[in-house]
């Protein structure tokens, strides 16, 4: 194991205690009149600070960027991306589907990445050309080839930034239901596309969803062996739309997905 890696398991399980800690107190701050809104932030700030104190004493030459606070050390060498608690509405909610993100990136490339579900406890990363492991295993992409029995995740259309796809969301959930496969929705678009990438799921398809979102499971699917293209095929994913998958089931998958979801 990369030694970047061992500190940034340190870190998210630092955090991920603290995490289910304060969740724990969630329903009774609420009950005591804080928006959710409030408690979130509050208790992302507070695991990004536990992250970053462990990142900022081993690394003290690199740049760390949380998703609240920003550039929070600036240094000459890589740059960690940290997102503390991706599935804001389930952890909100008392909910579990939530994870912790990071990835190392030297010269705008990622070089190692991190998902780690703090109630799971399953730790999912990658260090570049040494493949993907979940929990100390070596994890490689589903061997799925149809649709047929197949087992899918995607998002549910009802955020400002999703609720555009609606219609097309839902052609393409029944067109795949018709050819037999199950699909499961989830809130952390990084926890869909790292069970891609372990192969618990056989492939998982995410909605104008944001770098940080993407860029550390896509980087451990890569390295598990999945597929990943933009609906329209296309290897850019500015748009943030993104179908990940097992080699020969993307090839079945990705036509559906071009024809509903294109835009």
């Amino acid at each position: 194991m990369q030694p970047r890696i061992n500190v940034a398991l340190k870190a998210a399980r630092s955090a991920a205690e603290y995490i289910v800690h304060s969740q724990e107190k969630l329903l009774f701050d609420k009950e005591q009149g804080q928006s959710a809104e409030h408690v979130y932030e509050t208790v992302c700030s507070g695991a990004e600070r536990s992250i970053v104190y462990h990142l900022e004493k081993a690394y003290p030459e690199d740049t760390i960027t949380t998703r609240l606070q920003g550039t929070v050390q600036k240094g000459e060498e890589g740059e960690w991306i940290i997102d503390a608690i991706q599935g804001q509405h389930l952890f909100s909610r008392g909910l579990t589907g939530h994870v912790i993100t990071m990835s190392y990136l030297v010269a705008g490339k990622v070089e190692h990445a991190l998902v780690l579900n703090p109630h799971t406890k399953d730790e999912f990363y990658a260090s570049k050309g040494r493949g993907a492991y979940l929990n100390n295993s070596r994890i490689r992409s589903s061997t799925a080839r149809e649709l047929n029995n197949a087992t899918l995740a995607a998002q549910f259309p009802a955020t400002d930034r999703t609720s555009t796809y609606l219609s097309g969301q839902f052609a393409v959930l029944t067109e795949v239901a018709e050819k037999g496969a199950r699909v499961v929705m989830q809130d952390a678009p990084a926890l869909m596309l790292a069970n891609a990438a372990a192969g618990r799921l056989d492939g998982a398809w995410g909605i104008n969803l944001r770098e940080w979102e993407m860029q550390a499971p896509l980087f451990i699917a890569k390295e598990s062996g999945c597929l990943f293209a933009g609906f329209d095929g296309s290897p850019s994913l500015e748009k943030g739309n993104v179908l990940c998958a097992a080699p020969r089931l993307f090839k079945a998958l990705l036509p559906t997905l071009n024809k509903h979801l294109s835009v």
